[in-house]
């Protein structure tokens, strides 16, 4: 911010502070130019400090090409729907939260700093409960370089994590008009000396958190002796209704055993993905309540 300041003010003295001082005659310049010069700005003092400088500025930072200029330069992933005309604060959302392409389950490999379970809600923890293990127990290595895992025990253990698209920069028009696809997938082991069920289950919710459309893989038992390899189930949302909001995402699993401790399933690297990819807009439809 100073050295933007310095570039558009004229210097200041002890007499006459920065803040007091005459502008630069901005209107002398192409615009073009003073939007340059601003998408070097970071995001929060563009938002928090420059919008509030003056209508010129305040006209540009709310521009769609503006923050397109900044997508571009700093590598975010910009989907390719065919938009008639864009909505406002499209590229600057897309800026902010880069929803697009990267994963957006949190902490799916239960190593945040804040916690092994930050991010995520537990709904059952039976047996000996959940348990966080840095690797693998019992079972071989993650196909991933991150190698944390969640463990379960011989009661039923779930937890959730939903994933609201709003927050997360996925605007509702794009959701509603182009249904992009939406790729959740993780992977999931047994020990190599217990067998036990995994499960999977993603649903979508409109914004009353109601379910519109859902997968899951249903119950997967593997045996006694037959575990330890890591395997991984995907899927790919695609046509399904208007007015998704939300992303449940929801794994569970237990030993088929009974055994104290966590001989149960494992699961880790979790992902839920928006798609950018090249789509038509679907015909209108009346969104669910």
């Amino acid at each position: 911010m100073k050295h933007i300041k310095r570039f558009l003010f004229s210097a200041p003295s002890a007499e006459r502070p920065l803040d007091t001082v005459d502008p630069f005659p901005l209107m002398s310049l192409p615009d073009q130019l003073i939007e340059y010069v601003l998408s070097f700005v970071s995001h929060t003092d563009l938002l928090k400090s420059c919008r509030n400088t003056c209508k010129l500025f305040r006209d540009i930072i709310d521009s769609n090409s503006f923050w397109k200029i900044k997508c571009l330069r700093d590598g975010k992933s910009i989907p390719v729907f065919q938009l008639q005309e864009l909505p406002p604060r499209y590229y600057q959302r897309i800026y902010t939260g880069n929803p697009y392409g990267r994963n957006l389950l949190r902490n799916g490999h239960g190593d945040s700093p804040k916690g092994a379970f930050t991010s995520w809600r537990i709904i059952e923890n039976g047996g000996d409960g959940w348990k966080y293990e840095e690797t693998p127990k019992g079972a071989d290595p993650l196909p991933l370089d991150k190698q944390g895992c969640f463990s379960t025990s011989y009661g039923p253990c779930t937890k959730e994590q939903v994933v609201s698209l709003v927050h997360e920069g996925v605007l509702p028009e794009i959701m509603d008009n182009f249904k992009p696809h939406i790729e959740v997938s993780e992977w999931h082991a047994a020990r190599f000396d217990c067998g036990c069920e995994y499960r999977l289950t993603v649903s979508l919710l409109n914004g009353k958190r109601k379910v519109l459309h859902e997968y899951t893989t249903g119950p997967i038992v593997t045996e006694q002796w037959v575990g330890r390899e890591w395997h991984q189930v995907t899927h790919v949302f695609r046509d399904y209704p208007s007015g998704v909001r939300f992303v449940q995402f929801r794994h569970s699993g237990c030993d088929t055993q009974f055994w104290a401790g966590n001989y149960g399933s494992k699961m880790a690297g979790g992902v839920v993905r928006i798609r950018g990819d090249k789509q038509e807009p679907v015909a209108a439809e009346t969104a669910s309540a």
